[in-house]
Order: C-alpha cells, then sequence, then structure tokens
C-alpha cells in the first residue's frame, strides 16, 4: 500500500470573490416521478380527504385513481387530476457532505424569486455551539448570522456566511428565510471528520470459564501513541459467546475496501451463507439475524449475475473483459452451490458456469486460467497451477451431483495434485490448498500436506501459522490476508479429516485475527476464515452458556455488565468506554462457557507524519507512486492530478493481482463527470464523498500514468492535504508511505 499526501495551493480569497458567476436557481432534491401512493376503503356513501405536503418545489403535479370492487371489478379515472405547486421564492443550501477539522467553509444560501416583482429576503442562520461564524456582517444588519438580500423578479441571488466547525462529527447548519409574506427554513448537515488518516486497533481474547473455577480476570492495555491527532481517539468493548458471533452484525459491512467488481461483490454474499449455515445448528431461531443474512445473499446474488458472460463463466467486470476467469468462477459457483439450502439459485447459471469450468482443464488434469488472476498468491509462481487446480476442485466436490456428472475431470484432477504435492509444492499458500482440496476428496495425500505443513510452519503465540515464501512479517497488528487464508485452509483440512483437536489451538488463533467489522484484511481471506469458523462454532458448546460479564477502565467507575446465555450468545454486545492516554481495561467473568473479548481503539495520525514515517521503513514497499498536481493561478476552480505508479522490482513478481488507487479528494472538489475514461488501464472508477477509487487488473514494474481532474463544486479555505495510496487488494499489506516532498506543482 502506498500513501501520498497532496494538498491545494488554493487560499481563501477565492472563498469570497466578488466576480461569481452568473447565479442559476438550484434545481430540486427530489426527482422522483412518483409522490405520493395511498390506498383507502371507501363506499359509496362515503367520501375521503387526505391532507398532505407538496413537494418543496416549483412543479405540475398529475393525480390517478383506481378503484376494486366485489361487484363492479377494477375501474380506472380515464383523466388525470392536475396540480400545480408554485411557491414564491425557493430557498436551496450549497455545502459539502464532510470537511476537516481546521478548514472553514462558506455556507451558499441561493434564492430565486418566482414573483413578478423584486423581493425582500431576510435570512437567518441558526447560531450553535458546534461552530462559528468567522466574518462580521457588513450589511445592515448587525447580526453576524443575518443578511438582508434583495432579489429581482424571476432572478436570483446568493448570500455566503462563512462558518468554523468547532467540534467533531456531524453539525446541522439551519437556514430561515422571511418575507413580508412567507417564510421558509431548509437544514442541512456536515461531517466534520478529525485531520489525518484514522488507524485502528483490535485485541481479541478467547476467555473460558472452566467447572473446577467458576470466575476469571483479565486485563487488557493499550497506549495511544503519542502523534495523535488530539480528540480523534475513541474506543469500544464488545463481547459475543459465539466464534462467528463478532462477524454476524457487520454482516453488511463486513470490509470498508471498495468491493466493486465481481469477486469483492461477493463479501455480500458468501459470509451470509455460513451465518446461515450457523443459525441451521442452533436451538434459537434468530429470525432478525437470519432475515438480514438472506436479504443479503438475495442482493448480493442479483449484483453477482452482472458479471456473468455469455458464455457462463463470471469474470471481475463481466462482459467488458476479454474472457472469463477460471478461479472467479470457481468461487462463485461454489458459493451458489452452498445456498442453495437457503434460497433460490438459477440452475441455469450453475449448469452454464459448471459447463465452462470444466472446459478449462488441462489434459495432465490442471485447471488454466484464461482471464487475468485477479489474486496475486494464485498465480503460483514456480508451482504453476497448482492452487488453482486445488481451488477448482474444491467446487468440483462441492455437490455430489456435478461429481457424478463429471467423474473422469475430477479423478483427473486429485490425480495432478497427488502427483504434484508427492514431487514437492514449495509454495505454503499452494500446498495448504492442496491439502484443504485432497482431503475432501478423501485422498490419503492430504495427510501427506498437512506433514510437510507443519515442518514449515512458524511458531507465533504457540501456534502453528504459515507465510508466503518471498513475504515480509506484516508490521501491522493483523497478519497478511495470505497467513489467514492458508491457516482457515489447514483448519477446513483438519476438520475433514476429523482432527478437530488437534485444529482447537489454530481455530482460536484464527478466530482471534478479526478487525472491530468482524473481518480480516481483504474479502478472500474473511470470506474462507468465516468458513472455516463456522463449521468450528459447532462444537462451542453455547446450549450450555451461562456467563456474566464485567468490564471496567482504571480511571472510569463505570462498570458495564453484559449477561451471555443459551438464548443470546450469538447477539454482538458492545459498549464504548472512555479512551484515556493510557488505556486499562478490567475484564471479570463468572458462570460457565466460553466467549469472545475484543477490545477495539481508533484514532487518527496526520497524514503528514505516516509520511514521514515511511520514509524510514523501506521493508514494505510494494510500489513506487508519484503524484503531480497541475494546477493554474487563473483557474482556481479546477486542479488536475498525474498520479504514475508501478511494482517494484523488490517484489520479485512479473505483476500483481488486482490494484487499487485510491485518491482522496481535497474538500470542497468532486470528480469531474466522465473524467476518468475506462478501458485496458482503468477498467472501473468509484467516487464516494472524499474519496476516488480506480480499479486496474494489475501492474507491473512498467511505469502507468492516469491524470484525474477535479472541480471545485463547494467553497472551502484552509484545506487540508488529502492522500492518494495504491496497494494489492489481496494483500493490502503491501504498502509504501511517500512525504508531502515527493509531489510537486507545475
Amino acid at each position: 500500500m502506498t500513501y501520498v499526501m497532496y494538498s491545494s495551493d488554493h487560499e481563501a480569497e477565492v472563498l469570497m470573490r466578488e466576480d461569481q458567476p452568473e447565479w442559476r436557481p438550484s434545481m430540486g432534491q427530489d426527482f422522483s416521478k412518483t409522490w405520493l401512493w395511498l390506498d383507502m376503503n371507501i363506499s359509496e356513501s362515503t367520501t375521503t380527504s387526505i391532507h398532505v405536503a407538496v413537494p418543496d418545489s416549483v412543479t405540475s403535479l398529475r393525480a390517478m385513481a383506481f378503484v376494486m370492487s366485489d361487484n363492479l371489478g377494477l375501474g380506472l379515472t380515464f383523466k388525470p387530476q392536475k396540480l400545480i405547486v408554485s411557491t414564491d421564492f425557493s430557498l436551496s443550501l450549497n455545502v459539502p457532505e464532510c470537511i476537516t477539522r481546521g478548514e472553514q467553509l462558506v455556507l451558499e444560501v441561493n434564492l430565486f424569486n418566482h414573483l413578478e416583482e423584486n423581493m425582500e429576503v431576510i435570512l437567518v442562520v441558526a447560531e450553535s455551539s458546534r461552530f462559528e461564524f468567522v466574518l462580521a456582517d457588513r450589511d445592515l444588519f448587525s447580526m453576524v448570522n443575518a443578511r438582508r438580500v434583495t432579489v429581482g423578479s424571476q432572478g436570483g441571488a446568493t448570500a455566503l456566511f462563512p462558518i468554523r466547525p468547532l467540534v467533531f462529527g456531524e453539525i446541522l447548519m439551519s437556514v430561515k428565510a422571511m418575507t413580508g409574506q412567507a417564510t421558509k427554513k431548509i437544514v442541512r448537515k456536515v461531517l466534520v471528520k478529525p485531520e489525518g488518516k484514522e488507524q485502528s486497533f483490535s485485541e481479541t481474547m478467547f476467555l473460558e470459564v472452566v467447572p473446577t473455577n467458576r470466575n476469571l480476570s483479565r486485563q487488557l492495555h493499550f497506549s495511544f501513541p503519542p502523534d495523535v491527532v488530539p480528540g480523534s481517539e475513541r474506543a469500544h468493548v464488545a463481547v459475543v459467546g459465539d466464534i462467528l458471533g463478532l462477524s454476524i452484525t457487520g454482516l453488511g459491512l463486513l470490509v470498508k475496501m471498495p468491493h466493486g467488481c465481481g469477486e469483492q461483490n461477493m463479501i455480500n454474499f458468501a459470509p451470509n451463507v455460513y451465518v446461515l449455515q450457523r443459525l441451521a445448528k442452533s436451538s434459537e431461531p434468530y429470525e432478525e439475524i437470519r432475515s438480514k443474512a438472506l436479504s443479503y445473499m438475495m442482493e448480493g446474488y442479483q449484483r453477482e449475475l452482472s458479471f456473468q458472460r455469455d458464455d457462463g463463466s463470471f469474470s471481475a467486470f463481466g462482459a467488458s473483459d476479454t474472457s472469463g476467469s477460471t478461479w472467479l468462477t470457481a468461487f462463485v459457483l461454489r458459493c451458489f452451490l452452498q445456498a442453495r439450502s437457503f434460497m433460490q439459485i438459477d440452475q441455469s447459471v450453475l449448469s452454464r458456469a459448471m459447463g465452462w469450468l470444466v472446459q478449462q482443464q488441462g489434459s495432465q488434469g490442471e485447471f488454466i486460467e484464461m482471464g487475468r488472476v485477479i489474486h496475486t498468491e494464485l498465480q503460483g509462481g514456480l508451482d504453476g497451477p497448482v492452487s488453482l487446480t486445488s481451488y477448482v476442485l474444491v467446487t468440483l466436490l462441492e455437490d455430489q451431483a456435478y461429481v457424478s456428472m463429471f467423474p473422469g475431470n475430477v479423478s483427473l484432477t486429485g490425480s495432478y495434485l497427488e502427483g504434484k504435492v508427492a514431487s514437492g509444492v514449495s509454495s505454503n499458500y499452494s500446498l495448504c490448498l492442496a491439502a484443504y482440496a485432497l482431503s475432501l476428496a478423501n485422498s490419503l495425500t492430504a495427510g501427506t500436506a498437512l506433514d510437510e505443513l507443519k515442518k514449515r510452519a512458524d511458531i507465533r503465540d504457540g501456534v502453528q501459522t504459515w507465510r508466503s515464501s518471498s513475504a515480509e512479517v506484516s508490521d501491522s497488528w493483523q497478519p497478511r490476508s495470505a497467513e489467514m487464508e492458508m491457516a482457515a485452509y489447514v483448519l477446513l483440512a483438519l476438520y475433514q479429516r476429523a482432527s478437530v483437536v488437534e485444529a482447537i489451538s489454530l481455530m482460536k488463533w484464527l478466530s482471534q485475527q478479526r478487525n472491530h467489522l468482524g473481518a480480516y484484511g481483504s474479502t478472500q481471506d474473511t470470506v474462507v476464515a468465516l468458513q472455516a469458523l463456522s463449521v468450528y462454532a459447532a462444537f462451542s458448546g453455547a446450549d450450555a452458556i451461562e456467563l456474566g460479564v464485567e468490564v471496567s477502565t482504571s480511571v472510569s467507575p463505570t462498570v458495564s455488565h453484559f449477561n451471555i446465555n443459551s438464548t443470546n450468545y450469538l447477539v454482538h454486545q458492545s459498549k464504548e468506554v472512555d479512551a484515556e492516554q493510557d488505556l486499562l481495561i478490567n475484564i471479570f467473568m463468572e458462570g460457565r462457557g466460553f466467549a469472545l473479548f475484543q477490545m477495539n481503539v481508533f484514532y487518527n495520525i496526520e497524514d503528514r507524519v505516516l509520511s514521514e514515517r515511511s520514509q524510514d521503513d523501506t521493508a514494505h514497499e510494494g510500489f513506487s507512486l508519484d503524484v503531480e498536481v497541475l494546477d493554474n493561478e487563473d483557474d482556481l476552480d479546477h486542479i488536475m492530478l498525474s498520479i504514475c505508479t508501478r511494482l517494484l522490482e523488490s517484489q520479485k513478481m512479473a505483476q500483481t493481482g488486482m490494484v487499487l488507487v485510491d485518491v482522496g479528494v481535497l474538500s470542497g472538489f468532486t470528480l469531474a463527470p466522465q473524467a476518468v475514461a475506462t478501458g485496458n488501464l482503468v477498467r472501473k472508477v468509484e467516487a464516494s464523498p472524499g474519496k476516488v477509487s480506480l480499479y486496474l487488473d494489475s501492474l507491473t514494474t512498467t511505469q502507468v500514468c492516469i491524470r484525474i481532474p477535479m472541480i471545485r463544486d463547494f467553497k472551502v479555505s484552509h484545506v487540508q492535504g488529502a492522500v492518494v495510496q495504491v496497494y494489492d487488494y489481496y494483500e493490502p499489506s503491501m504498502y509504501l508511505l511517500l512525504s508531502q516532498q515527493t509531489i510537486t506543482h507545475a
């Protein structure tokens, strides 16, 4: 991951310029074609009237009605009734969705006079303890929060109120416009964020009260770094009585990263399958969780169908790709097959995908990737297609009907992997995947693979784990994504071989590596890890759980109480705690059973500090990144970013998997419409408040450059710098931080 900070040279004078462009009325907020839909019961001897507020815009509305009668059937109105909505004047506010503390914004109040004569309007902005007005009023009013505005007939006018936010979080801005005949009021929210980039840390404890000792006490400690942004510190604790429980509450928000391609969309589908599998083994209905999981699955399923190609395969960007992806087709097909117990999956979708998949098999039994390998570890390196073939075999074995339909393909695939394991597989990742695939096939060679993995294991916290052969140890509190995937595949292999006791320590370790969202580093490691944890959750003995948990901090007298029993063990219970500099959390638990306890802390570090740190740590560099700001002193409303990046030779690979470039957007600016063309380099562009995400199929050691034009939509001064990141989506721990000095202005 690479971060680059950039800032704007545009100063505050642009905000209050006299040479404002010609005012044009702001359009309405609601563009829906249907405003009202009501049903009621009436008889032939009654009439009914309703009173509703019309939309706050100048428009015309047409109303139609129809009636159903037991005797007369269906009746319709033949002539729509027309209603013209008019108003003396229109009022709108132009403010950004969010800004950063230290910045100042101008509340732009727009008026439009719909009458044939001039209009005098008094504007009043409600005062608040959450912001202050920057400039004293020079109008006829002495109040800093008021203006008297004369608006010409059929014309518009603008009033500006410079404002400085004083606190983090949402601030409400309320404006009232008054004439002699009418009054209007409008309210908008602006989110004020801390400076810098948010950091998070999670520590999870696996706590168990045994019959011989009915209570236990533990402590967790965290010290915020000295260069934390003041006021950005937050902390909360969570407790749940099930291995999968930390991931259930955030099913719709497991991954904060962009997930707009065909594989990443499956984060909205696959984890829900494993949650439903877990609920199926529970004695409690948990209808709310079940309903939510099914809803996410339906949404994910419908969206995923847009990535299926005419030949039945799936690819990262569907029909716009040159070919389907063997890996993605296998992944989607497996998840759809697993989901059939809970929802209806179109059989033709499955059959077409499986038909295409088996055609990608080579003569020796190996599977070939026809499309781009968007997952870096699955590229296989010296082991060739071992990892991909293992991945496909897991899918082939998912449904017995397809095993019976393609017995030759299944047998040949198993033989190929057995031969490869016997001759030696150098990649730990490939070997872990092969061990799982062969264990599903009931192959004795699975034991050989697991024995070899034991020899190669690193011992971390007393637990055997594995890492990629060429990968550096992660400097984050969370292991690399590939390490968590490998642990999950080994867990699944041990489960298939009924070696549950042997797997307990690894299962506990994996369950403790989740972040505050209940997820891991990326989408694929989250999906595989949750699948592994779900099969072990059935052994948790939750039906006998009865626990009381007390949590306190060293400086607060408040004690938080949590109760976990057989009716709520899947419920994620959490509480915010005081985030003092040296946070010490005391935990006391009594009763019987086990629980997962998680401490989550959040804080911001200034972009400048992060950049300076990176200059002294080049061990984890994966990419180079250069950003040039092309701005023009005569045009303060437009800037152009030129971003150049490439894979570093030190990574010892020809190309990466999918790469994302996240571009922080300066406050007040937005991406120009249709600004970045998609094609062979940039496959997809996603814009969200404060950020633009660019999807790249891969990067090589050859530098590529992208230009991103941005336009000013809102007036903001003292603009803080923004951050540009480039990272391997499936191994986001590949990162580099560059200082602000690497950015040039042209």
